[in-house]
């Protein structure tokens, strides 16, 4: 009896040996389980409000009543890592109210990161935007902006 308890011991003690290095000789880490395959470009969208698009020369920033936009985009790169390019920025100030506001505008950098699947598609969702001169802009917003311009393709799609 005393035999069997040390070998059921010494099997107990292997077999945590042997989960234990199995453990930490497989890389389980995010990274491995969710790599992209590689793409053209002309693979990789992003989203114009619900509408997917390749090198959009517009992204709507306020879907619902275009009161702010980025237009006239030059991309000068594209890809799955990324895209960045410039354009101007338009926004409604709404003063003394929407109909009757003034359109104000001023040139920003744009950047587009973190490439997500959909549906079998792939599209950069991360949009980053800041004024070209670094400072807020001159109507008094913010120069830096950051949007996930998939948000609104998931909310519509959940109504």
């Amino acid at each position: 009896m005393i035999k069997s308890r040390a070998v059921f011991a010494a099997s107990a003690v292997f077999l945590s040996a042997a989960l234990a290095a199995s453990f930490f000789l497989h890389d389980n880490s995010p990274k491995k389980q969710t790599e992209q395959p590689q793409l053209k470009p002309s693979q990789v969208l992003t989203w114009d409000c619900e509408y997917p698009e390749y090198k959009p020369e517009t992204i709507m920033i306020f879907c619902g009543d275009g009161g702010a936009y980025i237009a006239k985009i030059t991309w000068n790169s594209w890809s799955q890592d990324g895209a960045t390019g410039t354009g101007e920025y338009y926004k409604n100030l709404c003063e003394p109210d929407c109909a009757d506001g003034k359109i104000v505008h001023a040139p920003v950098k744009v950047a587009l990161s973190n490439l997500t699947p959909r549906k079998g598609k792939f599209y950069l969702r991360t949009l980053d935007m800041s004024s070209v001169s670094g400072k807020d802009f001159p109507w008094g917003e913010s120069g830096v902006f950051v949007w996930d311009v998939m948000e609104f393709v998931e909310l519509m799609e959940e109504k």
